[in-house]
């Protein structure tokens, strides 16, 4: 357990360096620390008001978890940045994020949570907390990356990006005037 919580630091550093790396954007970069770490500290802030117990079976829902919620910020980010170089502003990318990855997080998070909640209900505590701590961050995880994300993003996303130039075809297409008959 000790050795769990010395190697989250540097867990989370490694993914952030990556998100960095795979974004190519500091900025978003280090925007995806806060609805990584979110979910595991709001959580565990509601197990403590609901339990106050940290057991074995607990140690382990941060790094369980952790690929789960990095996921659905990788997926909504990713969208997020390609609207952005697209021309759009942040609040069209946000929309955009929405409309492209929203629904797969929102039935992913289901999902899991169902899945979650069904270990929950073991008569072996290890095995209930787990499943119900793991089920409340994924579920935390969806609610900042769908209301704390967005607000983050709109609010300090605010660099102008290089507008990527779309398909040469479609440009063309777009470029031809219309014949009218």
């Amino acid at each position: 357990m000790a050795s769990m919580l010395t190697s989250l630091p540097v867990t989370l550093i490694l993914i952030s360096a990556l998100m960095i790396f795979a974004l190519g954007s500091l900025r978003l970069g280090l925007m995806s620390v806060v609805p990584n770490m979110a979910p595991a500290i709001i959580g565990f802030g509601i197990w403590a008001l609901v339990s106050g117990e940290i057991n074995l079976g607990l140690s382990v829902v941060v790094t369980l978890t952790l690929g789960i919620v990095v996921d659905d910020a990788v997926h909504f980010l990713s969208k997020y940045q390609r609207a952005r170089k697209e021309g759009k502003s942040a609040e069209e990318a946000v929309r955009y994020a929405f409309h492209t990855v929203g629904r797969a997080l929102w039935i992913t998070t289901v999902v899991l949570v169902a899945g979650f909640s069904v270990l929950a209900m073991s008569s072996f505590r290890l095995n209930a907390d787990m499943g119900a701590l793991s089920a409340i961050v994924i579920f935390i995880a969806l609610v900042v990356d769908f209301i704390f994300l967005p607000a983050l993003l709109m609010k300090f996303d605010t660099k102008k990006y290089n507008v990527v130039e779309k398909d040469r075809s479609e440009a063309k297409l777009s470029a031809t005037p219309a014949v009218h008959h």
